[in-house]
């Protein structure tokens, strides 16, 4: 399952790029998200893994992230392992004024077991959950 979701950000992109890159600027933007673990590599590099602990309906759950690319402050590439599946997540920002940039995430899912199934039926909450990540960063990112 592949799909894309875009915002604006009402910001010049370095304050955008700086407030990305906070290592633990997620914790404000991302719902449910508790406590990012660093594993292995450098924090934001190419490489670097971590685990994030999410609670989710009264449920923990744990996604590995992987930065497959880093390109900032064009674009950067994840990858998430969790028990659903795999997930890669490319976030690209390109700046439309010297006050904007548009937020793209390009995201591909490989769903594992009921999910396979269930994945393509409910394409549009996934969609929906990006979403509210992007609209989290941007409201973040604007303050």
């Amino acid at each position: 399952m592949k799909y894309t979701v875009s915002n604006t950000i009402h910001k010049p992109i370095e304050e955008v790029i700086l407030k990305f890159k906070e290592p633990e600027g997620a914790l404000h933007w991302m719902e449910g998200l508790e406590k990012i673990v660093h594993i292995s590599g450098n924090p934001g590099e190419k490489g670097a893994e971590s685990e994030f602990h999410f609670m989710h309906k009264g449920k923990n759950m744990v996604i590995r992230e992987t930065i497959l690319e880093q390109n900032l402050p064009n674009q950067i590439k994840f990858a998430y392992a969790s028990q659903m599946g795999y997930n890669e997540v490319e976030i690209q920002f390109e700046k439309l004024t010297e006050q904007s940039v548009r937020q793209i995430n390009n995201s591909y899912f490989d769903l594992r077991g009921m999910m396979k199934i269930m994945g393509p039926l409910m394409k549009g909450f996934f969609k929906k959950q990006s979403m509210k990540y992007l609209n989290g960063f941007k409201h973040y990112a604007e303050q």
